[in-house]
Order: C-alpha cells, then sequence, then structure tokens
C-alpha cells in the first residue's frame, strides 16, 4: 500500500489530526475521478433507448450532455479521447439544436416551463455550447476531424449572440445569465457589441444587499448568479467582480450544516419549501477559484470537505476544470469551519446558530406582512425555526391560529437580543366585521366596487365602510438555553394574545426516515404519520442521533394549517414526514424545549 494512502491510520494512532489531510487528493486526482465518472455516463447518452437520451430533447439539456461529450472527446485521459462514434453524436445533437434554433436566434424553454423563444433559456444552453466549442478548438490534434461540427456550433453561437445582445429576462438572475453567456461567445468571436450588452445589465447595478444576499435570497440562484459574475471575472479580466462572489459565498458558509447542506428558508424562490435541500457541492467552481484567487482557506477548506463528501456528484464541473487549468493548481491552507458559529442575517430577517452538531435556524423574514399574497418571487414560508442535530432533522416549526381563517403565522422581523442569544418575532393580525355604508356612498342598485378586505374580494366597497375590528398579536421568543442544558438547547415562548377562545395549532414537522417516541398517534386522521403531544417529551431518533421537544399541550384535535393562501407556481408549503402537533386556545402561553 503507498505511503500516502498509510496516513490517516498513522493519523489516528499517533493523534495527528493535521496530518491526515495529507491523505485528501490532489486536483489530478479530483480530475481523473471526474474524467472517469464522465466516461460512464457516455453510453446511455449514445443509447437512443434510454432515458437519458430522451432528455435530450429539451434544448437546456441537449447542449449540456454535447458539453460533456465534447469534454470526453478532447480529454487525452478518457477512454473516448477522439471517438469517432462520440464526435458524430456531437454533431448529431448540433444539428438538432440548430433546427430547435429559431430565426432570432433562441431556443425555447422546457415543455414543461411553456417559455417560447427564450433569451435566459438560451444563455443556459449557448454557455455550455460555447464550452464545448472552446474545448474543441483547443484540441488541434483532432480539428480536420472536428470542422465540420465546429462550424455547426459557430452558427449556432453566433445566431445565438445576437439575441442576447437584444434579448430580454423575467428575472434577476437571468440577467447575469445572459452576461455569462455573452463572456462566453466574447471569448470565441470578439465583438464590442457583447460587452456593450454586458455593461448595459451590469450598470443596473448587482443585487446584492449588505449582508451578501442577492435580492432572490435562494441557494438555486444565487449559484447561477455567482456562476454568470465568475465568467466575467475570468474571461473579460473584471476581478472587481470576485467581491460580490466572495460575499455570497461567505455567507452561505454560515448556512450550511456540517453534510453541506444550505438553509433556504429565507429564499424568494421554490428552494424555500426545502423539499430537496440545496446542497454546497453546487458551488464547488466559484470556491476553488475564489479559495485560489484570495488565498482564501475557508473556501479551500470547503473545497476540500467537497471534494471528500461529493466527490461523485461533481462530474458536470469537469467541463470548467479542462476550460480553465489553473482552477486544478494546489490550495492554499485550510481553515476550518468554527464549531461555534452565530450569524444574524438582518436584511432576510434570520438567524443561523451552529453548536458542534447542532444546529438552529430562526426565521422572520417573510415578505407576506408587506404583500399579503403568497406568489413565486416571495418569501412565504411559514416556518420560523428549523433545528438539526446529527443526522435527526426538525424541518419546520409553524403556528397557524384559527383567526378568520388567515392561516399562518409569519413574523414582521427579527429582533435579536444584545448578547445574541434571544430572538424575538412577531406578528398582529387584523380582520373586521363591516357596518352598513355611510348614506353618501350607497348605490341603489346595489352594485359596489369590486375590493380587497384583506382576506378575500368582494363587490362590498370595504375601504368605506365603518369597521369592528379584531385583532390577534401572536409573539414567539426563542432563547439559547445556558449551561448546564445541553450544548445547543433552545427554550420556545408562545404567547397568542388580544381577541380570546381561538384555537391555536403548533405543528412540528420533522424530516422522514427516523422514529418518533413519546407522541399519541392521531386517531383517524386523513393524513398518515401525524400525532399529538399532549403531555411529557417525545423524541426523533435518527441512527445514534435524537432530538426531543416538550412539554405538550393539548385543548382540541383541531390541526387545520392551510388559510386561504397556501401554495405558489412550483412549490406548495405541505410538509413531509412526521407532524407532531400541540394545540391551544388564546389567550394561549406555553413554553417548548428543544435539545
Amino acid at each position: 500500500m503507498p505511503f500516502r494512502r498509510l496516513l490517516p491510520l498513522l493519523a489516528l494512532l499517533l493523534g495527528l489530526p493535521h496530518a491526515a489531510r495529507a491523505a485528501e487528493p490532489t486536483a489530478a486526482e479530483v480530475v481523473a475521478t471526474l474524467v472517469r465518472q464522465n466516461d460512464a455516463r457516455l453510453p446511455a447518452w449514445l443509447n437512443p433507448a434510454s432515458p437519458e437520451a430522451a432528455r435530450l430533447a429539451q434544448p437546456r439539456e441537449s447542449s449540456r450532455v454535447l458539453k460533456m461529450a465534447a469534454v470526453a472527446y478532447t480529454d487525452p485521459a478518457s477512454r473516448y479521447h477522439h471517438d469517432a462514434d462520440v464526435l458524430a453524436f456531437i454533431t448529431r445533437l448540433a444539428t438538432n439544436l440548430r433546427r430547435l434554433q429559431h430565426d432570432d436566434g433562441s431556443l425555447d424553454a422546457e415543455f414543461a416551463m411553456g417559455n417560447p423563444q427564450s433569451p435566459p433559456d438560451t444563455a443556459f444552453a449557448l454557455r455550455h455550447l460555447a464550452q464545448g466549442q472552446t474545448l474543441l478548438l483547443r484540441d488541434t490534434a483532432s480539428h480536420p476531424a472536428t470542422a465540420p461540427t465546429r462550424e455547426l456550433l459557430a452558427s449556432l453561437l453566433q445566431r445565438g449572440a445576437q439575441l442576447l445582445r437584444v434579448g430580454g429576462v423575467h428575472t434577476p438572475n437571468h440577467r447575469w445569465v445572459i452576461c455569462g453567456a455573452l463572456a462566453h461567445l466574447q471569448s470565441l468571436n470578439p465583438s464590442p457589441a457583447n460587452v456593450a450588452r454586458i455593461d448595459g445589465w451590469l450598470g443596473e447595478g448587482i443585487d446584492q444587499d449588505a449582508d451578501g444576499q442577492f435580492s432572490e435570497r435562494s441557494t438555486i440562484y444565487s449559484y447561477v448568479t455567482d456562476e454568470g459574475l465568475l465568467d466575467l471575472a475570468i474571461l473579460l479580466n473584471r476581478p472587481a467582480l470576485l467581491e460580490p462572489i466572495r460575499r455570497n459565498l461567505e455567507l452561505l458558509l454560515d448556512l450550511a450544516d456540517a453534510d453541506g447542506e444550505l438553509e433556504t428558508v429565507a429564499s424568494r424562490r421554490q428552494d424555500q419549501q426545502g423539499r430537496e435541500p440545496r446542497r454546497l457541492y453546487h458551488y464547488y467552481i466559484p470556491l476553488r477559484h475564489l479559495a485560489l484567487a484570495l488565498n482564501h482557506g475557508r473556501f479551500a477548506a470547503a473545497v476540500r470537505a467537497i471534494e471528500a463528501r461529493d466527490l461523485t456528484r461533481l462530474t458536470d464541473q469537469l467541463a470548467e476544470l479542462r476550460q480553465f487549468p489553473d482552477l486544478t493548481r494546489p490550495l492554499p491552507p485550510a481553515t476550518p469551519e468554527p464549531a461555534t458559529l452565530t450569524r444574524v442575517v438582518p436584511l432576510s430577517g434570520l438567524a443561523r446558530l451552529r453548536r458542534g452538531p447542532v444546529s438552529a435556524t430562526i426565521f422572520g423574514g417573510s415578505d407576506w406582512p408587506a404583500v399579503r399574497d403568497i406568489s413565486s418571487g416571495l418569501a412565504t414560508n411559514p416556518t420560523f425555526f428549523r433545528f438539526r442535530k446529527g443526522a435527526a432533522v426538525l424541518d419546520s416549526v409553524r403556528l397557524s391560529p384559527a383567526f378568520f381563517n388567515l392561516g399562518f403565522f409569519r413574523s414582521e422581523g427579527l429582533t435579536v437580543s444584545p448578547d445574541g442569544r434571544t430572538f424575538t418575532l412577531r406578528q398582529t393580525q387584523h380582520a373586521a366585521y363591516y357596518q352598513p355604508l355611510p348614506a353618501d356612498r350607497r348605490n341603489p342598485n346595489g352594485d359596489y366596487p369590486l375590493t380587497d378586505d384583506g382576506r378575500f374580494y368582494s363587490k362590498m366597497d370595504f375601504p368605506h365602510r365603518p369597521r369592528d375590528e379584531k385583532a390577534l398579536t401572536t409573539r414567539i421568543t426563542v432563547r439559547e438555553l445556558p449551561p448546564p442544558a445541553a450544548p445547543g438547547a433552545f427554550e420556545l415562548i408562545f404567547e397568542v394574545t388580544d381577541t380570546p377562545g381561538i384555537a391555536v395549532t403548533l405543528e412540528l414537522g420533522f424530516r422522514p426516515g427516523g422514529t418518533l417516541t413519546g407522541a399519541e398517534p392521531r386517531t383517524n386522521a386523513a393524513e398518515p404519520d401525524t400525532f399529538f403531544l399532549k403531555t411529557g417529551t417525545a423524541r426523533y431518533t435518527v441512527g445514534s442521533d435524537t432530538i426531543e421537544v416538550g412539554p405538550g399541550s393539548f385543548a382540541s384535535a383541531r390541526v387545520s394549517m392551510t388559510g386561504e393562501d397556501y401554495s405558489w407556481r412550483g412549490g406548495q408549503l405541505r410538509t413531509e414526514g412526521p407532524k407532531v402537533y400541540l394545540t391551544g386556545v388564546t389567550p394561549f402561553r406555553h413554553t417548548l424545549v428543544i435539545r
């Protein structure tokens, strides 16, 4: 066995934790693994009967696969290096894309999305195609064989560039997708028009707040923005654009758990529902580039952790590693993540706490109080507390008073105590009964304007009616318990007041995969895997990790959480996994300990 592979064992025996770092894979070993993984995917793409081949009808997927096939074809380490069948496959993909390309140079979005002649989707596709074309151009030994394919790709790219120089967008990150794609096109076929369009979008300013969060607050689309800005920084030699990427990546590291899962509850996009947790490995290329460019030890540690944990998920990053060989230079020394961290993100109404294997999130940054709407592009997740202990995850804590069917509690902000250990969430909900219209506003025909009550619309001319108003105030205090409580133990104090006699439901949603004890199954429940915690403590165990919650509370069997607004395009708020309910009646006061 090579000596290098014995080092982890020697480190364990000798008590030298840092010696194990020598066993980390080198960049050359990482690339070699990714080459093998990419080679392993090619047979499915080449087989017309495979499910993978069926997805090639989508322009973005077809472009991505073309890029990865070009990586294999041009890479001397690949078993498909200069393989004629692979080149023929690349040519077929390019031919079909040229057939799908509209006269204005655009490509359509995926069938299910329904966005025709989409400039941003075209930009995603063209970026892949430009990377593939770059690799084919650099592979001078195969130029005679690849000339027809490169000519076809050049036509696709040239027509697409004309679109991106005039085409519009409909989300914030699309601007940076288009800019990044134009940077790749500029490196292949320079034109002042490309740079002018990039500068036009950059002239709007980058949509990043003082906390490092981009405006969509999404772990999906922050990556898209980081990638586009990185393309500009590298290909147009604009190093100043590394700064917003750095700030965003440092925030993301504070939002990451030990396994790389990222907190998404503050997002304004579909990842806020947390059904498919986004992970740090998606940011591998920006992290690696900035670790090298800025000698950033914390980013270097994140890169090493991703390579050790998620190497099988990095195959698509091989194209960047081949296009930009400097990315494979040795990393700087790593700065490990702190075992204890408190990060408040005030402009997102978010607080993150890590205490060894425990992490907690407090969220009070919903857009709901300002806009009173559920829609794509708004942060409306009613989860205000999340807790994780190793493999055991309490994905959501939510509260819903039965007050005029207004639904979930969504805080009007987050207040943090000076010592950073107490967090306060608060919301006052209003509803009204209406009196007759004043005489001067009455219409003998009974026809009044269609207006919004705040809960629903009706032809009642609500703004001009006297109101008998009712209110309900909810205050939730989250306090980190001091020793001798277990590290990372929290006390949640609930106070729901003003209007008496209102049923209150508290929902604890656990991630599937564990065993729940101490709670009572709901009888005759339409929804399975739901429980009451009437008294005492419940425990949720996954492997050797257990979350404890209690004491319970029970006043009624009401568990409806939905209210009148519950979903948005591309997502909905129903949680998966076991759910534990506590219930009460206003004035409701209860203290729950989670550890």
